[in-house]
């Protein structure tokens, strides 16, 4: 080493620098080395966040194939319980359409029969005016005979005081006075004739009458009954929507209770008259329409007719138990 190169060497400025260069050297030296350990970190915590997450799509992917294989057999389950309505609906259709045609039908022939009726209550007014045309003649010619009779009375007063006057004509007089009696005793019968035949008349008018009152409460209870019969179809026709909505109601919330439909199940509660348990779906459908005929004030006896239930009285209060 030459002595320019030693007085390079042992400069302080040399030296300082070179001093100077080293610490930077170190100190980048560190830096590198924990930015190198900052990765590193990093990189093992990505590898490990990584493989968490890789843990947890597996995880999520494993759930959504369940509960697509859970969603899968509640849509078939929703699609056979639509068949199951859609086939109900229909069967219900027909049935009260078929219930709606043969009411219609009998509705028909009670007011053909009631126009019947009246005709024939017309043509025995006809009859009835015509026996009371009869009976007022029957009484004026009674009048007309009671008249004559009281003529003949008269003359037969005549007859007795010219008799006394005349006592020698007796023989005479006798003989017409007996022949006036005679007479007499034939307008006394006549008019008797007359007066039962007026008392039959009379007891026949009073009959046809009564006849006649008869039929009319008979119109007007087929009246009635066809009132009724209006009223029970159009029962019928309000309770079958409100049956089909109470019954999809209850089936929802069954649904929505995880439970399968108990429409075809016996209830413990409630049965027909003839003591057979109803289901729950002919106890929804007899109570709605129970209730519609009840709130048309429909009689009693056609209310057991269209639900054949036992204990009708409280029916609807009573607490239903499957």
């Amino acid at each position: 080493m030459g002595p320019e190169e030693l007085a390079i060497i042992t400069n302080p400025q040399f030296i300082n620098a070179t001093f100077q260069a080293g610490e930077n050297w170190y100190h980048g030296m560190v830096a590198q080395a924990r930015e190198a350990a900052r990765l590193s970190q990093e990189r093992n915590s990505f590898v490990e966040a990584n493989n968490h997450l890789v843990a947890v799509n597996s995880q999520l992917i494993a759930q959504g194939r369940q509960q697509n294989e859970k969603w899968k057999a509640f849509a078939n389950d929703l699609v056979k319980q639509h068949d199951e309505y859609a086939v109900l609906a229909k069967r219900l259709l027909d049935e009260k359409t078929a219930a709606l045609r043969s009411e219609v039908f009998a509705g028909c022939a009670m007011e053909r029969q009631l126009n019947e009726e009246k005709a024939r209550s017309a043509e025995k007014d006809v009859g009835i005016s015509q026996l009371q045309n009869d009976l007022s003649g029957v009484r004026g010619t009674l009048a007309a005979t009671q008249e004559s009779l009281t003529y003949e009375r008269q003359n037969v007063a005549a007859l007795q005081a010219e008799n006394e006057k005349l006592r020698a004509a007796l023989s005479a007089a006798e003989s017409d006075r007996h022949r006036l009696h005679e007479d007499n005793a034939a307008f006394l019968s006549a008019a008797d004739y007359f007066e039962q035949k007026c008392k039959d008349l009379e007891s026949d008018l009073e009959r046809s009458q009564q006849a006649l009152q008869e039929e009319e409460a008979q119109n007007l209870t087929l009246s009635q009954d066809f009132q009724n019969a209006n009223l029970v179809n159009e029962a019928l026709s309000s309770a079958s929507p409100l049956a089909l909505s109470l019954m999809e109601q209850t089936r929802g919330l069954w649904a929505a209770q995880g439970k399968p439909s108990m429409m075809e199940n016996y209830l413990a509660s409630h049965c027909r008259t003839d003591g057979q348990p109803l289901t729950v779906r002919e106890y929804l459908w007899f109570a709605t329409l129970m209730r519609e005929m009840v709130a048309r004030n429909i009689p009693d006896h056609l209310i057991s007719a269209h639900c054949p239930v036992a204990e009708r009285d409280d029916f609807l209060t009573r607490p239903v138990a499957i």
